[in-house]
């Protein structure tokens, strides 16, 4: 007895032969996405957020911070290398803020990822519910 694209009888038999193999994936995917993927997952959040702090060389910005910028005579007078160190300060503290910022951004995402990736299973059963349901027609 089949209602439209619904062979149910089908299923049963699909089920009936293939049953345990079935049973065995789901719980091979749920086991895997919910224990050695999260940990993955998870793992590398923090590698992720040391590689952009090391992009952004943020420690060794703040340890030069009043280096000279890109002075080109080593001879300069006193009022030439005080403006050459100001405008490294000041280039720096932008990439400092800029990089701070990126960092802080990409840590957010992070979580807000760590929070999604145990809901990502439900997804396409929510949706089926909702459709069955009639939620979303417009």
């Amino acid at each position: 007895m089949g209602v439209g694209w619904l062979n149910v009888r089908w299923l049963w038999n699909f089920l009936g032969k293939y049953g345990i193999i079935v049973d065995m994936m789901v719980a091979s995917l749920i086991n895997w996405w919910y224990v050695r993927g999260w940990r993955i997952f998870v793992g590398g959040f923090g590698e992720r957020l040391k590689n952009t702090m090391d992009f952004f060389s943020i420690g060794l910005l703040f340890k030069t911070l009043f280096a000279p910028y890109r002075q080109i005579s080593a001879n300069a007078g006193f009022a030439d290398r005080l403006f050459s160190r100001c405008v490294g300060a000041v280039a720096r503290i932008f990439i400092i803020i800029f990089g701070v910022l990126s960092t802080a951004v990409e840590a957010i995402f992070c979580v807000i990822l760590a929070i999604v990736w145990p809901l990502v299973p439900v997804f396409p059963i929510a949706c089926v519910v909702l459709a069955v349901m009639g939620i979303g027609n417009v």
